[in-house]
């Protein structure tokens, strides 16, 4: 269902015919001032998806639904990018060759299409019914082609700005982050915001210090390259050096040393879930890479690769395929049928044999001691290269069995060793007592995993949207000797993770849970939402999230993004929430979880690496048993 809007005056009558408006072309009664003569503004309405409209409802005042994520770039420019001195702070100093602006992120919206291509970016929710959209559309008078540049321009100046970098190593972009997630936007105004800045390489955390390390290890072998070529250049020709120093060209190598200072441009991005999910987002933002037709082709490769290997086989005749499509449909309807009545049924399980949440006592004790319980611990790291990560999944799996497990598996199976850890902490702090004794860590405890319905890509024709589902899993939760560190071997964690995984994984439970979302969105009113969204994740005390990036750097105006970060938005209820995002040939993790909860982001994170590089070890030793 759609409608449309116009503005009165004159602009309304440019392309109707008699200035009468046409097709439900109806007066808005506001003027745009930044609309030129010759242009015609118009605004559609359309029903915004029942997922998006469930994250309106279902959110609270201390559990936001904005998905929160940024992007790190270095390097130079395309040599026919306009540099720009209208930056902030640190980075005046220097020439915009290495800087990402505000002219940059708009001349990349607009050269790539994004209007065109997504146009849901230029929408709000309607300030009279929140279960619509309304997206702004401009028709362009021939005889002007930039008016339509120049009103992207406009719109964008509501959603991107610049900002001061970073100062404080980590602390300022984590405050930034955290202020990000726990403020609300005004989505009848706008659906999502980014905040460029500029700096120093390595001065906000955004980009690991290994990484960091290796771009100024790169620059300085091309230094000492060129400085070899400029020598041997002066060796031959000893004027040159007198040349430089008489006519001033000595000042002008000191200039152009400054510009080859390294930089950061960090953009940080955040959007209501009702715009889109975080993982469509992302994808969605990927069409403003130089690498975008790159991506989008081998998206197309893949589907062909799935069309081919579904008509693999011999041929068949009509009736053949008939019958064979049939029998495929009886399949898959059986499976989501009784898929469907199982998932249920262990649903209903968990809601019944977990009657709370082993962060309950850690909340109200945190109540009654008046520590502050509002406020986010963020913390974000690179953890490992993801061949490593693949071939210790590899190795023991093949070693128990031939388990496949894969890399959600293994760090589900290490962040719930560090939230057992976690919970231990707390409970000493609370009340020393020995592990046979424990109140609040629990033998076992839920997770929530999310998945994007589509693979985390954006299909071809397709537009962003919220195709999101999840399941919930029980998996171990304290196990022998975790009260030192973890005695317990690693795997036996690890392997009891995968077969809970596998078990949810092949179920229709990430349908299921989508299609009922949609119900309560459609039918049922917002307090009901609000109590079914939180008791759905059965007292789950983390949820996990798997963001699949692409395999190699992509760029943006040539500048390459060395690192990305997502943050997830808690639902109401789970105190502690992950991700695990792989891009160009790394596995990173970010934490985002409320304070009371997990006190120190960081120690967090390094207690889920602890878990790993146990099971790093014992992979190598399998690894050296198969070996003659």
């Amino acid at each position: 269902m759609t409608s449309c809007e116009a503005p009165q005056g004159q602009n309304e009558t440019a392309g109707l015919e008699g200035g009468a408006p046409k097709g439900g072309v109806r007066p808005s009664g506001k003027l745009n001032p930044f609309l030129a003569s010759g242009m015609r503004e118009t605004v559609l309405r359309k029903r915004m998806t029942s997922i998006g409209r469930f994250s309106l409802k279902s959110e609270t005042e201390g559990n936001l639904s904005i998905p929160t994520f940024f992007l790190a770039l270095s390097g130079e420019k395309k040599k026919n990018a306009t540099f720009s001195s209208s930056t902030t702070g640190p980075s005046t100093l220097f020439t915009g060759k290495r800087l990402f602006t505000m002219e940059d992120f708009e001349a990349a919206w607009i050269e790539r299409g994004i209007p065109n291509r997504h146009p849901r970016f230029h929408s709000t929710v309607s300030a009279h019914d929140d279960s619509y959209f309304e997206e702004t559309h401009h028709g362009v008078a021939e005889r002007d082609e930039n008016e339509s540049s120049l009103q992207i321009k406009a719109e964008l100046d509501r959603h991107a700005s610049e900002t001061m970098h970073y100062s404080v190593y980590r602390e300022d972009l984590r405050n930034r982050l955290e202020h990000m997630l726990m403020t609300p936007i005004e989505v009848s105004d706008k659906l999502w915001e980014v905040k460029i800045s500029n700096g120093l390489l390595g001065s906000s955390g955004a980009i690991s210090r290994t990484k960091v390390d290796a771009l100024l290890k790169a620059q300085k072998g091309a230094e000492m390259a060129a400085a070899t070529l400029k020598a041997q250049l002066e060796q031959q020709d000893p004027a040159l050096l007198r040349r430089r120093t008489t006519m001033g060209r000595i000042w002008k190598e000191v200039a152009e040393e400054s510009e080859n200072v390294l930089m950061e441009s960090v953009l940080l991005f955040r959007s209501h879930h009702a715009l889109a999910d975080g993982a469509s987002i992302i994808a969605a933002l990927s069409d403003l890479s130089d690498e975008a037709e790159e991506i989008r082709a081998e998206i197309e490769k893949e589907l062909q690769k799935w069309k081919v290997r579904g008509n693999k086989g011999p041929q068949k005749n009509a009736i053949q395929r008939v019958l064979a499509r049939l029998f495929r449909l009886l399949k898959i309807w059986v499976w989501f049928t009784v898929g469907t009545l199982r998932a249920f049924m262990y649903q209903t399980y968990l809601q019944i044999t977990t009657l709370r949440n082993p962060f309950d006592a850690v909340r109200l004790d945190a109540e009654k001691k008046g520590v502050v319980v509002n406020g986010r611990s963020i913390s974000w790291c690179d953890a490992a290269p993801l061949e490593e990560v693949k071939k210790v999944a590899e190795i023991i799996g093949k070693a128990r069995g031939g388990a496949k497990i894969t890399i959600n598996d293994l760090f589900v199976s290490c962040i719930t060793s560090a939230v057992v850890r976690q919970l231990i902490e707390h409970e000493e702090f609370m009340a020393p007592m020995s592990s046979h004794n424990r109140k609040i860590v629990v033998p076992s405890i839920n997770v929530v995993v999310p998945v994007h319905l589509r693979g985390g890509v954006i299909l071809p024709n397709e537009s962003m949207g919220n195709n999101i589902g999840a399941f919930v899993a029980r998996v171990p939760g304290e196990m022998k000797h975790d009260a030192v560190g973890g005695g317990t071997c690693p795997t036996e964690r690890l392997l009891s993770v995968h077969r809970s995984m596998l078990s949810s994984k092949k179920s229709p439970a990430p349908f299921v849970s989508y299609y009922l979302a949609k119900f309560c969105s459609d039918y049922l009113p917002e307090n009901w939402t609000k109590s079914l969204f939180r008791r759905a994740n059965a007292n789950s005390c983390v949820v996990v999230s798997n963001i699949k990036g692409y395999h190699k750097k992509i760029h943006m105006n040539g500048m390459a993004i060395e690192s990305a970060a997502s943050f997830l938005p808690l639902p109401p209820g789970i105190p502690v929430g992950l991700v695990v995002q792989s891009y160009a040939g790394t596995i990173s993790l970010s934490v985002t979880a409320e304070k009371w909860a997990v006190p120190d982001a960081d120690k967090f994170l390094r207690w889920v690496l602890d878990e790993y590089q146990r099971l790093r070890e014992e992979a190598s030793k399998l690894e050296n048993k198969e070996d003659p």
